[in-house]
């Protein structure tokens, strides 16, 4: 997924800063008292960066997409923030024992399409954790869609964003492939447009955390739809894997 001009201006308007899905409330009670850095890839708008620095936390955060770091910083800088922002991607990026906590929320980690890719992630997660770090990472459970989703639109200004997404060719069971067309338009003419590919990777409960052990995590809690120490059910929308680089049979029991 390269998250172009138009794409990143959607989510932009579509979830713009102050929006929650009951996430950044969740990610704030989890995070409290670090007192050491935390790292959020793929951090897109800053969304969830945003309220966490305003809470006093100390955050970095990366993306792959120049567009998407643009708009980041734009909204940083509009609510008197200056945080360390850099283009990176998951899969190349460690800095060992560097931060008490990395997040991944809003489902992010399902763009590391591929096995042996999110395996080579996780683990550079893993060493770019302090001994008492901890890797917090939504993971949602994905239906493919069958059908064509309906047109969407926003409005920037005088121009007209319409998005259009069509379900791609089921080359892997494992993936959720659909192709995005955004368009632009103004006094009623098309301007520019742009089609995205976006590949999901699916993941059950298991193989998530058959995944986090082989990269040398251990999973201390799987958490349901935004709620501190509810269980998954069959219902659940987002789980939100907690987890450590520590052996948690040596960890005190979590009141």
């Amino acid at each position: 997924m390269r998250y172009g001009r138009l794409c990143s201006l959607v989510y932009q308007l579509d979830k713009p800063i102050g929006t929650s899905f009951g996430d950044v409330e969740f990610y704030r009670t989890l995070l409290a008292g670090v007192g050491g850095e935390i790292l959020e890839p793929a951090v897109g708008t800053g969304r969830i960066l945003i309220p966490l620095l305003q809470s006093g936390l100390r955050v970095r955060g990366y993306d792959t997409s120049t567009h998407m770091l643009t708009i980041c910083r734009d909204n940083c800088a509009s609510h008197g923030l200056d945080p360390v922002l850099f283009e990176a991607d998951m899969v190349a990026f460690r800095e060992p024992a560097a931060f008490d906590a990395v997040i991944i929320p809003a489902g992010s980690f399902a763009l590391v399409t591929g096995r042996e890719r999110a395996l080579q992630a996780l683990r550079n997660i893993r060493e770019s954790l302090t001994p008492d770090g901890r890797l917090i990472v939504d993971v949602e459970p994905i239906n493919p869609p069958a059908q064509p989703e309906p047109l969407r639109h926003w409005w920037h200004g005088g121009d007209l964003i319409t998005l259009t997404c069509h379900p791609g060719p089921p080359t892997d069971p494992r993936c959720q492939i659909s192709w995005c067309r955004y368009e632009l338009w103004r006094d009623g003419r098309l301007v520019q447009a742009e089609l995205e590919p976006f590949t999901l990777q699916i993941w059950d409960l298991d193989e998530f955390d058959d995944l986090l052990q082989e990269a040398g995590l251990t999973t201390v809690a799987v958490h349901a739809d935004y709620k501190v120490g509810q269980s998954p059910t069959a219902d659940t929308e987002v789980w939100t894997f907690e987890a450590t680089n520590r052996d948690v049979s040596r960890l005190p029991t979590r009141p």
